[in-house]
């Protein structure tokens, strides 16, 4: 673990606050250990059920209860201790971004804690809105702002995060068409509306990624990114959509110490409804019910 604090220390020395650092993990699955310490409470969803990329699949960070406040745990795959030590450059560039990243999560959820730390443990009042696409706005911001805060360590993890971002897409429009076809079938919105709400929150956490580590590398635009380029060349309105996005990112990012509400969040939950809207499918309330409305031409 020696090679983990050098590298925390570094990041300390560089400006990072990891005093909401609950402690390290290393697992040979980090998912599981990830999810088997945060013991999420029963009924509450849990963030990127989806598989992602292996390179996105190194380390996870989570939220953990100690006495009468909350911290957060880094779990990191077991080989990236190993990569740590490599005689390979490319090997501890990815270990170390891998670090820098998590290490960011610590500093940005463990601000968005003190300020608000109502958001942890308990259920989260979102009025009208949905509570599933509310919490996955929250977590675009999230991993835009770890992957803002760390691009400096690994500035060619944009491949990785462009085509992360291509891949959720398609995948999240194959899977919204069968649970559009599962809800025609059986009427059951309920499970329609919650799993279309999650591949297409993973799609914009996805976009999070993606314009978290352009902005950190000074880049602008997604057109930066060849592989998302070309895709909303063919779709201008999924472009404008993106573009709009990181306006609001970014001016979150400009505010963050500033916050006063977690109504801060509420365009990018806009822009998630806006997304799904785009792909012919909306959602109403009618009372505790949500019902799911389609345009015709599905």
């Amino acid at each position: 673990m020696s090679s983990f604090e050098e590298a925390f220390y570094a990041l300390a020395l560089t400006g990072t606050d990891l005093s909401a650092l609950d402690g390290v993990t290393l697992a040979l699955d980090a998912r599981r250990a990830a999810c088997g310490l945060q013991k999420l409470p029963d009924g509450v969803i849990p963030l990127e059920m989806n598989e992602r990329p292996e390179t996105l699949e190194l380390a996870r960070t989570v939220a953990v209860k100690r006495g009468s406040e909350f911290k957060f745990h880094m779990v990191f795959r077991a080989g990236v201790g190993l990569m740590m030590l490599s005689s390979k450059l490319e090997e501890q560039t990815l270990a170390c971004g891998c670090v820098a990243h998590e290490a960011a999560h610590v500093e940005h959820e463990g601000l968005l804690y003190r300020k608000f730390p109502g958001l942890y443990g308990r259920k989260l009042d979102c009025g009208d809105r949905s509570r599933q696409t509310f919490i996955k706005a929250l977590d675009v911001w999230s991993e835009y702002a770890a992957c803002r805060s760390s691009a400096e360590f690994r500035p060619e993890a944009i491949q990785d995060f462009d085509k992360a971002f291509c891949q959720a897409l398609t995948s999240g429009r194959a899977a919204s068409q069968k649970w559009i076809e599962y809800y025609r079938e059986s009427g059951k919105a309920y499970d329609s509306f919650r799993e279309i709400q999650q591949v297409f929150g993973d799609v914009f956490i996805s976009a999070g990624y993606l314009l978290g580590h352009l902005h950190g590398i000074e880049l602008c635009g997604i057109d930066e990114a060849p592989a998302t380029r070309q895709v909303v060349q063919n779709d201008p309105p999924l472009g404008k959509l993106l573009t709009k996005l990181e306006r609001v990112l970014h001016k979150l990012w400009l505010s963050e110490f500033a916050w006063e509400s977690l109504e801060v969040f509420a365009p990018v939950y806009d822009l998630l409804c806006e997304l799904m809207a785009l792909h012919g499918m909306a959602f109403a309330r009618d009372g505790e019910e949500w019902r799911i409305v389609m345009s015709d031409d599905l």
